[in-house]
């Protein structure tokens, strides 16, 4: 009605209103977003806390940042421009802003190839990139870091931080992360909310493109990669030369086969030619 009032003014006053541009009032969606808000350009990011990565820990656990050796091996280096090539022409192809990653079981490299992933995509200075690790049972990201988050994403779920308060970059200003370093045995009721709706949708309002990468727990496991999965745009699944089992292996696909597949990446791998450990597999979109 406020609109309807504006319009007859502006009639009352003489002044013309062109009747190929209709006047629409921006409606906000469930989360406080407008679709304005989120189609708006150019968007400008907001800066969010910076934090020093801990070295000893980043080269620990094998962290393509600039503080380890890693990331000048040239094979390693090549082997994650291979993934982010095929990535994001995966990505690009299908509209994808969501990737939940995940292993059949632990210890198949699923956190680590989530945090270097990110970290490689961010070299593109033109890709903007959220990394949120969601394995509340075992969050890893900021301990391959070594650092301490300024707010842990654990609260936001717990309604009891913003959206916004949770970030924070290591580096590359296009990368945000978002992590815990407490644990909880109360994931799968947390995550059952419609808080990760909401993070999304904070994310595209602030960011032009976005591509959200989520780390979660094996699906082997616990339930929270099938609880997640139907909520995100693909899945991509790690798994590990020699330590995953086919019979893991297959079981992981058959519950994964209803969802959008962003494709697998072998980890460990004898198969790549520059002897880097990694090979990457499309499946494509179903």
């Amino acid at each position: 009605m406020i609109i309807e009032r504006a319009i007859e003014k502006l009639r009352r006053e003489g002044k013309a209103i062109s009747p190929s541009v209709p006047v629409v009032a921006p409606v906000p969606n469930r989360h406080g977003y407008t679709r304005d808000a989120v189609n708006q350009q150019p968007v400008v990011r907001p800066t969010y806390p910076r934090l020093a990565v801990d070295r000893a820990a980043a080269v620990t656990h094998r962290i393509l940042t600039p503080e380890t050796r890693l990331s000048a091996d040239e094979g390693v280096a090549a082997a994650y421009r291979m993934i982010r090539t095929r990535l994001l022409h995966t990505i690009r192809t299908n509209n994808l802003t969501s990737i939940a990653i995940t292993s059949p079981g632990a210890g198949e490299g699923k956190s680590v190839s989530s945090l270097n992933i990110a970290l490689t995509l961010a070299r593109d200075a033109s890709t903007n990139v959220f990394l949120l690790d969601l394995d509340m049972r075992n969050p890893s990201i900021c301990r391959y870091l070594g650092v301490q988050p300024p707010v842990e994403l654990l609260s936001y779920f717990a309604d009891s931080a913003a959206a916004q308060d949770v970030f924070f970059s290591v580096g590359p200003e296009n990368l945000a992360i978002a992590g815990s370093v407490t644990t909880s045995q109360a994931a799968s009721e947390l995550l059952g909310s419609d808080r990760l709706e909401a993070l999304i949708s904070y994310i595209k309002a602030v960011a032009s493109n976005p591509i959200v990468l989520i780390d979660l727990p094996p699906v082997l496991v616990t339930d929270e990669a099938l609880l997640i999965a139907p909520r995100v745009d693909a899945m991509l699944l790690i798994v590990a030369e020699g330590y995953t089992r086919r019979d893991s292996l297959e079981q992981a696909r058959n519950l994964l086969a209803e969802f959008n597949f962003a494709g697998v990446i072998l980890n460990r791998s004898t198969y790549s030619t520059a002897s880097s450990g990694y090979y990457y597999n499309y499946y494509g979109k179903k």
